[in-house]
């Protein structure tokens, strides 16, 4: 982690180091796309890739730990989760135990998720004003899988950007944690979508990501490859053969799920 000395004593900058790192990027795809008119409006076939840049999105979610391990930031853009498991006792299986924080978003329920304001980098028919979108994003190929979606909210665009590209990041002590055996699991929202879109599932959110930790906690320092597919396999249906199936078969007509995603690092 070059840069960072090994006695980290500016908490607040690497954050906004973090910050400004992603609005930066952004910001660059933005002004890439945007030099490319008026004047050079007869290159765009030779442009696509700097329109399909702005057409797509991406949501981010990045942990940084410093040398010591006794500090560690998560940087969140939109509804990406980040879980501080801990093990106080690496034997005893009745220890794993879940730190009453989803990182990135402290304390926010999926509830309050859904009345946040988007954030993505890239999506840029959502932050400019509406005559790109239908001038230049609805006519390039590939386009928008679902256009009509893209066409009704183009009239609704009044005061844009929609969506927003400022990461929130969050800083945690480590410090307490020194005597635990702890470790980061970070997923995507589709791995909580698996549980919720479940009919079958009453479950509150806070359960669920205790139980997270229970499954990857009795293995994770060991196997962390074991810990993941654990943890998909009960996502998609642990021991119910049919319902794993069903998730898996892409012939079945229920039960979509989105792009899931699960990383874990031990501290």
């Amino acid at each position: 982690m070059a840069g960072l000395l090994h006695t980290v004593t500016n908490l607040e900058g690497v954050s906004d180091v973090l910050t400004k790192g992603i609005f930066a990027v952004d910001e660059a795809i933005r002004q890439d796309f945007l030099e490319i008119f008026p004047e050079q409006v007869d290159e765009i076939a030779t442009m696509s890739d700097k329109i399909l840049r702005c057409l797509r999105g991406s949501t981010i979610l990045l942990t940084l730990v410093d040398p010591t391990k006794k500090h560690l930031w998560v940087l969140n853009l939109d509804d990406g989760l980040v879980v501080l498991g801990s093990r106080r006792d690496a034997s005893s299986q009745s220890e794993c135990i879940f730190d009453d924080r989803v990182l990135g978003n402290l304390a926010v329920t999926r509830d309050d998720l859904t009345v946040m304001q988007r954030q993505a980098v890239g999506d840029h028919s959502f932050k400019l004003p509406r005559i790109y979108a239908e001038k230049i994003f609805l006519n390039v190929e590939p386009g928008f899988r679902v256009p009509a979606a893209t066409e009704s909210f183009i009239s609704r665009n009044l005061s844009p950007p929609c969506v927003s590209n400022l990461a929130s990041v969050c800083h945690v002590d480590l410090h307490e944690q020194s005597s635990c055996n702890c470790f980061i699991l970070m997923c995507s929202d589709g791995l909580v979508d698996v549980y919720m879109d479940d009919p079958d599932h009453v479950e509150s959110f806070a359960s669920l990501v205790r139980k997270w930790v229970e499954i990857v906690g009795d293995v994770v320092k060991d196997d962390i490859e074991g810990a993941m597919l654990r943890l998909l396999r009960h996502a998609l249906g642990a021991e119910d053969i049919d319902r794993v199936s069903c998730m898996l078969n892409v012939d079945m007509p229920v039960l979509y799920m989105d792009d899931t995603t699960v990383i874990l690092q031990v501290l």
